[in-house]
């Protein structure tokens, strides 16, 4: 064990009391998450992050056309700033078809990333990456989520990333099945559902983005 990260079972208890209420899984949590997050110590690994719904918050029924449409979820560049510590790549896979419906352009979609990245970095916070499928539901590319092109098309021009460590967090049942199916293809991945409804299809299930960095935070090496 690493010994930044050799915190008792019992500290651990103590130190997430408060924000059990925000966790409705029970595969992943307490001793379970412990190991998870110990397992990629040192190593070199990739967070996944879904963006609409985990980092910013999701219009239902439309899409983030613009920067001024764009609204980080309360608590997201807090959990981004916690996430940085763990992670050594953060990125985020968004199916984003408002682009392949015309509904908006690639160079819109680039500005609302760059603005988000420029927001997250000055918070002091990381993403790594940005990949994005603008191709249309019906278009059955290999990227639109819940394939899992855009996480293997990463790890392939990143082969020092051991994909079997890999973590994929979502609030959609699109993120689920992309995080089991990516679990196929590397030989593993823990992933973490974004709901206020436990998934049982998930390792974990949290409220927020905020709520599974808060569950992290007492298992990293101090700052």
């Amino acid at each position: 064990m690493c010994p930044t990260l050799s915190c008792t079972l019992e500290s651990y208890a103590v130190k997430t009391r408060a924000v059990t209420s925000d966790c409705y899984g029970s595969r992943m949590t307490g001793t379970a998450l412990m190991s998870a997050v110990i397992a990629r110590a040192n190593r070199s690994w990739c967070l996944f992050l879904d963006r609409d719904g985990v980092v910013n918050a999701r219009i239902m029924g439309g899409y983030v056309r613009s920067w001024s449409d764009f609204e980080f979820v309360p608590g997201a560049l807090d959990a981004l700033r916690t996430l940085a510590r763990w992670a050594p790549r953060i990125v985020v896979v968004t199916n984003q078809q408002g682009v392949g419906k015309g509904l908006m352009t690639e160079n819109d979609l680039s500005h609302i990333h760059d603005r988000m990245l420029r927001a997250v970095a000055e918070s002091g916070g990381r993403i790594d990456a940005v990949t994005s499928c603008i191709h249309l539901a019906e278009d059955r590319c290999d990227c639109r989520k819940p394939r899992t092109g855009m996480a293997r098309a990463y790890l392939d021009v990143n082969p020092e990333i051991d994909g079997s460590l890999s973590v994929m967090v979502g609030d959609t049942d699109s993120d689920v099945e992309m995080g089991r199916r990516l679990r196929v293809v590397t030989g593993g991945c823990a992933v973490f559902r974004i709901s206020a409804i436990d998934d049982p299809l998930a390792d974990g299930t949290y409220l927020s983005l905020a709520a599974f960095a808060a569950a992290i935070a007492p298992l990293l090496p101090s700052e």
